[in-house]
């Protein structure tokens, strides 16, 4: 799991609320995997048999197995849900799937709970598909589902494996960053060693891709090594950063790097109006709506491109703008970290700051890029 990101895909459906998106890499490795399965494990296992056979078992094993990916993230985020971190979406890529939370859990017990459930839902998936095989016997009446049930349970038992070692952002190193940070007291301890354990494994595939393309013998699967290890690094890094992002903006207040002086847009004004009056004249890509001096809205770029192109000359701001809510707003004495919670779940990049219901501001992403980067140049 990781806090919500961009990620971009095709929606598949929605469980529970919690959206399921394929990235785009996602049908690229569902087809290696099936074309794997159909020209490599099927016929070699079960020979004399017709490609269209092998090419409906490779087929569905393979989406079987992303279905467990799949049913692992589910996991995760139903824990989270009931710990009360909001999970928007999940996300199936090349190197597995990610369940893309609102939020980090506040306490290392919720950190602990919310690693475990992916692992020991795979662990459950794992002893089905093995007693499922040994319960077939010997000489099974129908081999190709036995060898595709032993597919499926030697790759959740490998899932699991790989998902155990301890370094983020593997559940094996949340795992590691909940009890370390039981023990000191310190997430941003905690992470930065879960971090390191992550990027050291990361080096551990690198070495073994290496070792297996000079053999020549398993070239692919070292070069699936170094990416997954490339991937491994980046993320682990990164999941050290927003800690100390995070670490740093801890009881700073939205009055502190709120904008005061604010352009602001009537809600009569058409779709063609505001882009002519205000994203090509003062450049912000998303504005406050105000009426009569009470703000009622908030209008941005996104917000624009979902109206069609030739509705624009009619289409009010009114008609097309989010309308004002606990989603978009904030107060001045809320934190930053709020903030940053509050545009992660909604989407929007900036929020409206009130107090007693009149607009005293606006704090964007990029207000909080900056204070940061201010703050760090002046510690420097």
């Amino acid at each position: 799991m990781r806090p919500l990101g961009a990620h971009r895909g095709i929606p598949l459906f929605s469980i529970l609320g919690i959206r399921v998106i394929a990235d785009y890499s996602w049908f690229l490795i569902v087809g290696l995997i099936a074309a794997t399965l159909t020209i490599g494990w099927f016929p070699s296992t079960l020979p004399g048999r017709g490609i269209t056979q092998y090419a409906l078992l490779g087929v569905i094993t393979a989406l079987f197995f992303f279905a467990s990916v799949l049913v692992h993230e589910l996991a995760h985020s139903l824990v989270a849900v009931v710990n009360g971190i909001p999970v928007r979406k999940i996300t199936l890529f090349m190197f597995g799937g990610v369940a893309e939370i609102a939020r980090e859990p506040s306490d290392p017990t919720t950190e602990l709970k919310v690693a475990l459930a992916g692992p020991a839902v795979s662990a459950v998936l794992a002893v089905a598909f093995w007693a499922a095989v040994f319960a077939m016997g010997g000489e099974p009446s129908r081999p190709g589902l036995q060898l595709a049930l032993f597919y499926l349970a030697f790759a959740n038992t490998l899932l699991l494996a790989f998902n155990l070692l301890p370094g983020l952002p593997l559940d094996g190193g949340r795992v590691l960053r909940a009890l370390l940070w039981k023990a000191t007291g310190s997430p941003l301890r905690a992470t930065y060693v879960a971090s390191v354990c992550g990027k050291a494994i990361a080096g551990l595939l690198i070495v073994a891709g290496i070792v297996a393309i000079l053999s020549r013998a398993y070239i692919i699967p070292g070069l699936w090594f170094i990416l997954i290890a490339l991937f491994l690094r980046r993320t682990a890094d990164r999941s050290y950063r927003q800690m100390v992002i995070r670490e740093s903006l801890a009881g700073i207040r939205v009055a502190s790097v709120m904008v005061t002086d604010v352009a602001t847009v009537p809600p009569g004004i058409t779709l063609a109006q505001l882009i002519e009056s205000y994203l090509l004249r003062h450049h912000y890509v998303s504005y406050p709506v105000v009426d009569a001096g009470r703000p009622v809205g908030l209008m941005t770029i996104r917000l624009v491109k979902q109206v069609p192109r030739e509705s624009w000359p009619s289409t009010t701001v009114a008609e097309a703008m989010h309308p004002i809510g606990e989603d978009v707003t904030l107060s001045p004495e809320d934190t930053v970290t709020d903030a940053m919670r509050k545009m992660a779940s909604s989407g929007f990049p900036s929020l409206l700051v009130l107090s007693e219901g009149a607009l005293v501001g606006v704090v964007t992403r990029r207000d909080i890029g900056s204070y940061l980067e201010i703050r760090s140049d002046l510690s420097a």
